[in-house]
């Protein structure tokens, strides 16, 4: 079955994406991951109670980036604060979570960023597409703005760093030396701790 990729129902799969891996990380221990995503998710659902957008959808999905954006940092740095539970027994995964998130949010900003502005005709601009448009099954509407898509990749890289400094942490409130997270963690911990 094949789903319309429209700006609306990306909206609502990163919604429900986001919960659903952020309250799994939470659940595992990797907290401050975990919190962001659910703050992120927060955040972008409330954008539908803001007056900001006035029933238009590119609007809606700017407010959306922006909030999700406001949540994924407010939420991440909480998280931050309280530390990893038993996933921070394994900095490698924590690590790993990063590359994970790099490869996967930069996947999801190609799609958009090749999908969102040339198949959107222009007169639609401003129309909020239903999804019996004809243009709802290829528009990305509201994702073709260059700073949305900036926005987004520093979200990635926030989500990313957020792991990195957890597993930083892990590995040096455990002692115990793992070469693998050294390499991987060295660029970040010269300059000393950052809390």
């Amino acid at each position: 079955m094949d789903v319309p990729c429209c700006s609306q129902h990306l909206l609502s799969q990163w919604v429900i994406g986001s919960l659903v891996v952020g309250l799994v990380l939470f659940a595992v221990g990797a907290r401050a991951p975990g919190a962001a995503l659910v703050g992120s998710s927060i955040g972008a659902f409330a954008s539908l109670f803001t007056p900001f957008h006035s029933g238009h959808l590119e609007t809606l999905v700017h407010g959306a980036v922006i909030l999700g954006s406001v949540g994924l940092v407010g939420f991440g740095l909480v998280g931050l604060a309280s530390g990893a539970h038993w996933l921070g027994r394994y900095p490698v995964a924590l690590a790993l979570g990063a590359i994970g998130s790099v490869v996967v949010g930069a996947l999801l900003i190609l799609r958009i960023y090749a999908e969102a502005a040339p198949t959107c005709p222009p007169a639609a601009r401003f129309r909020v597409l239903t999804a019996s448009s004809p243009f709802a099954a290829s528009c990305f509407r509201g994702f073709e703005e260059p700073w949305v898509r900036g926005l987004l990749t520093f979200n990635v890289a926030f989500l990313a760093l957020l792991f990195l400094v957890q597993a930083w942490q892990a590995s040096r409130s455990s002692g115990e030396e793992d070469p693998l997270a050294n390499w991987l963690l060295a660029p970040f911990a010269r300059g000393g701790s950052p809390f």
